[in-house]
This record gives C-alpha cells, sequence and structure tokens, in this order.
C-alpha cells in the first residue's frame, strides 16, 4: 500500500463524536466525490464513489450515525457498477431519496433555495466550516473524497483534485485559514489542482486532519533525512578541509625545501625551524596538530604567522636565484 492509502486508512479508522464535525466530514467528502441523480417525480439520489473500502464503510456509517439514513453499498469499476476492473474495486454509495437525500443535499449546502427554488451551489458552504472543529473535519473528508499525497521517504506534496475552480480557491482560502500554513491551486487538464509542497505545511496537514500515526511516521522519516543530510554535508566539510591542509602542506613543504636546497635550514631561527621540521615529519598534519606539537605549544595563528614568515624567505630566494 502507498503512504497516501495508509494515511486515509488511518482517517478512515477515526471515531467522530460531535454532530457538527460529522456534517462537516460529510459535507467535504460528498462536495469533492458525490454526484447527484434524477430519481423521478423531481427527487434526488446522491451517488458517491471510492477505490478505498476503509471509506466506504466509515461514510456508510457516518451518514447512518447523523442523518439516519440506510446508505445502500454497491461494488463494482469506475464504469459499470456490478463489474470488476482489471483487479480493482470501486465502491459506490447510493442514497435514495426515501433516505432522505434532498435533505442531505440542503443541510451539506450541496442544495440551496434562491427566490423559492432549489439550485445546485459551488464551493464551499461556508456556515459548515465557522468552527476550528470543523474546518479539520472539512478537510479531513475533502482529503478522503479527492487528496493524495507522496511518499515523504521520496517527496513532500499533498494535492487535492477537484473539478470547480470556486471549491478550489474556497479550499486554498480554508487551508490558508489555519496559522503558517498555505496552498496552491493550479489548473490540469480539465481539473483545478490544490497542492502544498512544503515538508511542514504538508505534516501540519496529516495532525490538522487527525492522521497522527501518519504524522509521526512523517516527521521520523524527515529527523532520519536531516541527520543523513548533516552526516554527508560534515563528511563533504572534512574531505574539503582535508583537501585544503594538503593543499597547504604541499605549498609550505617547496618553501621548506627551497630554503634547505638554497642554504640550509640551519639559517632559520629557531621558531621558525622547528615547524619547518614539523612540516617534513608531518606533512598531512593540520596547522593546529602541528601547533599542539610545539614545545610549548601555540595556537594555529601563531603556526599560520611562522609560516608566512618561511614563504617570505623562500619568495626572496627565488628571487635572488631568479637575476642570477
Amino acid at each position: 500500500m502507498s503512504f497516501a492509502s495508509d494515511v486515509k486508512g488511518e482517517l478512515a479508522r477515526l471515531t467522530i463524536e460531535k454532530k457538527c464535525c460529522m456534517l462537516a466530514e460529510i459535507s467535504g467528502f460528498l462536495r469533492v466525490s458525490g454526484s447527484v441523480r434524477l430519481s423521478g417525480g423531481g427527487k434526488f439520489s446522491i451517488v458517491s464513489s471510492t477505490e478505498n473500502a476503509a471509506i466506504a464503510r466509515h461514510y456508510k456509517k457516518l451518514i447512518k450515525n447523523y442523518f439516519g439514513s440506510r446508505v445502500d453499498l454497491e461494488v463494482g469499476d469506475s464504469r459499470v457498477p456490478g463489474k470488476s476492473n482489471r483487479g480493482y474495486n470501486r465502491y459506490y454509495l447510493t442514497i435514495g431519496p426515501e433516505e432522505k437525500a434532498s435533505q442531505i443535499l440542503r443541510e451539506t449546502g450541496i442544495m440551496l433555495v434562491k427566490e423559492g427554488n432549489d439550485y445546485f451551489s459551488d464551493g464551499i458552504y461556508q456556515p459548515i466550516v465557522r468552527t476550528k472543529c470543523c474546518k479539520k473535519s472539512y478537510l479531513r473528508g475533502i482529503f478522503l473524497g479527492c487528496g493524495t499525497m507522496s511518499d515523504p521517504k521520496k517527496s513532500y506534496s499533498m494535492e487535492f483534485v477537484v473539478e470547480s475552480e470556486k471549491t478550489a480557491n474556497d479550499l486554498r482560502k480554508l487551508i490558508g485559514s489555519f496559522v503558517d500554513l498555505s496552498a496552491k491551486v493550479v489548473k490540469r487538464k480539465e481539473s483545478y489542482v490544490v497542492y502544498l509542497k512544503k515538508a511542514s505545511y504538508v505534516k501540519d496537514m496529516l495532525g490538522i486532519m487527525g492522521a497522527d500515526d501518519a504524522l509521526l511516521e512523517m516527521t521520523g522519516i524527515m529527523i532520519n533525512k536531516e541527520i543523513v543530510g548533516d552526516a554527508q554535508r560534515l563528511m563533504n566539510c572534512d574531505n574539503a578541509n582535508v583537501d585544503r591542509t594538503l593543499a597547504a602542506s604541499e605549498e609550505q613543504f617547496r618553501w621548506i625545501k627551497t630554503i634547505e636546497d638554497a642554504e640550509g635550514l640551519e639559517r632559520l631561527p629557531a621558531p621558525l625551524l622547528e615547524v619547518a621540521r614539523l612540516r617534513l615529519e608531518r606533512p598531512a598534519a593540520s596547522l593546529s596538530e602541528i601547533g599542539e606539537a610545539l614545545n610549548p605549544p601555540i595556537r594555529k595563528p601563531g603556526v599560520s604567522k611562522r609560516f608566512s614568515k618561511i614563504k617570505a624567505i623562500a619568495e626572496e630566494i627565488g628571487k635572488k636565484n631568479g637575476k642570477e
């Protein structure tokens, strides 16, 4: 199973206690996964579908608990209910007119009344998401209806694919109503995609929707990635330091050999002679290591200053040889 499927399975197992949150979650799910069908005599049926059996069972139970309506569950494929489709099933939830389908449409804000006439609304019905707990539940319903996310081991991304531009923009605003959260909208073919790409946004969304186990798992993955990244950066830094140390050592070695070949090292003052001999003995040692080996020890800047003097002497010898 994918990480997204695991998240949806966890969310579908949640027990919703508050009636307002039940309604908000049902509304979010039906807004993005439901369709309305005429059943004759001006009556309506609601048909919603999902590829996740746990989600189907969850909403069958949730709708029963809130509205008292019986939901028919049928297994089929995305084209013809009742027939399998190459190894995967699609679950169809149907609420008939006799099970208060019209009342459900009105209470969820999908069907409204204007000037005495019923009409189907677009976007998010704002009275449903007045409180923070209902906002969370609505987002959970929308995610279970049309959401997906990448495996955080590979990348950080969460998407909601909806058919309506107004629904997409309303969803973007709803997500943005939470502190330090921001989503963007892009059109993809005939659909609109509301997406979050930052790891912190995706993690916060998991917490908001109530996917605590997935949140802990993602946090662990992020920590492991950070540890591995830090270790790699340290290794790269160590390698770079080693390279710089070796390059500096080779240069210092050349200065010392120039002096030794031309005039002998004994001409050097005692402090310079001491570091020169240590460099010849320990070509891979850092300046700090050479400083610690001196008697008495001195710090890195002091060692660097002595090698600067050795450099000046070697360059002076080079100039004399050039004139000759």
